[in-house]
C-alpha cells in the first residue's frame, strides 16, 4: 500500500515537472523569436490571423536593437503589402500644437490620433528606402491620395529634415515637393523655417515649414469649420488653404517590400 502510494506521488511529480519544463521551453521559444522590423514582416508573421492593428517591431539598427516599440500596421485593400502609419488625424481629441520634445518622442493613441515621433520616423527611414502614401478625406467623405515613391527623414542633428521625397503620383495633387522637401522640422519652440514668421506658432502645429506651407497635416482640427484661415488640417492642392480636412494619415512601407522577408520570415509567409 505504502509502495503504491510512493509510486503514485513520484509519477505525479514527474508529470508536473514535464509539464512545467514544456511550458518553459515554449515560453523561451516564443520570447526569443525575432520581432519583425516593419509591418510587412509583422503581417507575414501573423499569417492568416493578420489584420490592421497594433504590432510590436524591433529595428535592426544600432541603438535600436533593445528598443522595440509598437506601431499601427494598415492592410492594403488592393492586396499589396501593408503600410506602417506614422501620423493620423481623425478628430479634435488630441492637440497637435506641441513642443519639440513631444514631436521628437511621439504622442497620441495609435488607434486614433497620433504622431509616431521624429526619432522613430528617422530610424524607420534609415533601415531601408521607404515610400510614402498620404490618405485624405474631406467632409463630403471624398477620399484622395498622394503617393511619393521614396521618403526619408534626417536625424535630430539635421533637425529631422525631409531629406528624401521621391516622385509624386495620385489624386490629391502634390503639396509637398518644391515647398517642403529638404525643409527642417519646426515647432513653436524650435523655429527652423525660412520665414520671418514663426510658422509653427502661427499655424499651431509641428511641420516641415518653409515660408510657410503648401500642406499642414498636423494643423488644428476644426471639425467641419471649413473657413480655416489657413490654420486647419491643410492640403492646398486639393481644397486650398482655407479648408480643413476631416481625416488624414501618413503611412510608409519599404520600397522593395516584396523581397525583404527572404531571410527573416521563413515558413510564416
Amino acid at each position: 500500500m505504502v509502495t503504491s502510494l510512493v509510486l503514485l506521488v513520484k509519477a505525479t511529480l514527474l508529470v508536473v515537472f514535464l509539464a512545467t519544463a514544456s511550458a518553459y521551453i515554449l515560453n523561451e521559444e516564443s520570447s526569443t523569436r525575432p520581432l519583425p522590423s516593419n509591418c510587412v514582416e509583422a503581417v507575414r508573421f501573423a499569417g492568416s490571423e493578420a489584420k490592421s492593428g497594433i504590432y510590436q517591431i524591433r529595428l535592426p539598427l544600432k541603438g535600436w536593437e533593445d528598443r522595440p516599440f509598437y506601431v499601427y500596421c494598415l492592410l492594403d485593400g488592393n492586396g499589396g503589402d501593408p503600410r506602417l502609419v506614422v501620423q493620423r488625424r481623425q478628430n479634435e481629441h488630441i492637440n497637435f500644437n506641441r513642443n519639440w520634445n513631444d514631436y521628437k518622442v511621439g504622442f497620441g493613441n495609435l488607434n486614433t490620433n497620433f504622431f509616431i515621433g521624429l526619432d522613430k520616423l528617422h530610424a524607420l527611414t534609415q533601415v531601408q528606402l521607404n515610400e510614402l502614401q498620404i490618405e485624405l478625406h474631406d467632409f463630403n467623405d471624398t477620399v484622395k491620395y498622394a503617393h511619393y515613391d521614396s521618403f526619408a527623414v534626417g536625424g535630430e542633428n539635421e533637425k529631422y529634415a525631409l531629406n528624401i521625397l521621391g516622385k509624386y503620383s495620385g489624386s490629391a495633387g502634390d503639396s509637398l515637393i518644391g515647398i517642403h522637401d529638404g525643409q527642417k522640422f519646426s515647432t513653436y519652440d524650435q523655429d527652423n523655417d525660412n520665414s520671418t514668421l514663426n510658422c509653427a506658432e502661427d499655424y499651431k502645429a509641428g511641420w516641415w515649414y518653409n515660408d510657410c506651407y503648401d500642406s499642414n497635416l498636423n494643423g488644428e482640427y476644426l471639425n467641419n469649420n471649413n473657413k480655416s484661415n489657413g490654420k486647419g488640417v491643410i492640403w492646398n492642392k486639393w481644397h486650398g488653404n482655407n479648408y480643413s480636412l476631416k481625416y488624414a494619415h501618413m503611412a510608409i512601407r519599404p520600397r522593395d517590400s516584396a523581397d525583404i522577408c527572404v531571410q527573416r520570415c521563413g515558413d510564416s509567409k
